[in-house]
């Protein structure tokens, strides 16, 4: 039997990755740290963690730049070399299972060459006034946390179909496979995408969904809600909740779905109240 394989990009709060960490073994886990992240922080973050883990190369991975989407990829190729997985998850250090490992395994092989993602294709009503098209058409660029970008349009590259979704996912294989080989093979699409507006969740349901992967995703995506349990909060936010003890109804509702949750976020380091309840009551096996 093949354990899925996580890969987690993390920044910082490090009892949390512990935790998150324990809480999913006997999976292995390709940790990759922000290179940005302080000696003393990494230091806690990668402490007596078990040989499940490997660590990836650090990159820099700051909010809404190429990094992310590199360090993905990166994570991807680890698993894929070292690992007979049949599925990868992406998730942050913020993220925790609401399953157990074992929870985990047996949903997973029900989704047997499946890939569990929120990918559409544009336009995407949520995404402002020009539907995402914005996100492709002009050179973007981060600077000190804000947008900037080029007033003038540019052209996508041949063959793209532009999509969007969020940077949390579950890939099959073989889709991992494809979207590696897709990188490999058209270096202009990653030239491309280190200028597209927050790759981290433009370039991959981007590649896969393009007629040069190969890939029928109307056929090979699992149908229903996400495999994550984000809660964004009453008003529009660029960020979701932190969550808490009275979230812990909500929660054991995404586990009681028919396609039940397997991981939520986001949690920060004062979070144990509602870690030790989701451990006693949800992530039972």
């Amino acid at each position: 039997m093949s354990l899925p394989a996580l890969v987690i990009l993390a920044h910082g709060n490090p009892r949390h990755l512990q935790r998150l960490i324990a809480a999913v073994q006997p999976l292995p886990v390709f940790l990759h740290v922000d290179a940005a992240t302080p000696d003393a922080v990494l230091s806690a973050m990668i402490e007596d963690l078990p040989e499940t883990v490997r660590l990836l190369p650090r990159l820099e991975t700051g909010w809404a730049s190429y990094g992310l989407a590199e360090a993905e990829l990166s994570g991807y190729r680890a698993a894929l070399a070292q690992t007979d997985a049949e599925h990868l998850v992406l998730c942050t250090g913020s993220d925790y299972p609401l399953a157990s490992a074992d929870q985990i395994v047996a949903t997973l092989e029900g989704y047997a060459g499946l890939s569990w993602a929120e990918i559409d294709a544009l336009p995407i009503k949520d995404w402002g006034p020009l539907r995402g098209y914005d996100r492709f058409l002009w050179r973007n660029r981060v600077r000190e946390r804000r947008r900037a970008w080029s007033p003038i349009p540019r052209p996508w590259p041949k063959g793209l179909r532009p999509a969007g979704g969020s940077q949390l996912k579950i890939l099959a294989r073989h889709h991992a496979e494809r979207l590696l080989g897709v990188v490999d093979e058209r270096p202009d699409l990653v030239s491309y995408f280190r200028e597209v507006w927050i790759p981290d969740e433009t370039l991959v349901p981007s590649l896969l969904s393009s007629p040069f992967s190969g890939i029928d995703l109307s056929r090979e995506l699992v149908t229903g809600p996400s495999a994550w349990f984000i809660d964004w909060g009453a008003k529009p936010s660029s960020s979701p909740r932190w969550l808490g003890p009275d979230d812990l109804p909500a929660l054991a509702a995404a586990r009681r779905r028919s396609t039940p949750a397997l991981f939520a976020r986001k949690f920060d380091e004062s979070a144990t109240e509602v870690l030790d309840a989701i451990d006693a009551e949800l992530r039972v096996s």
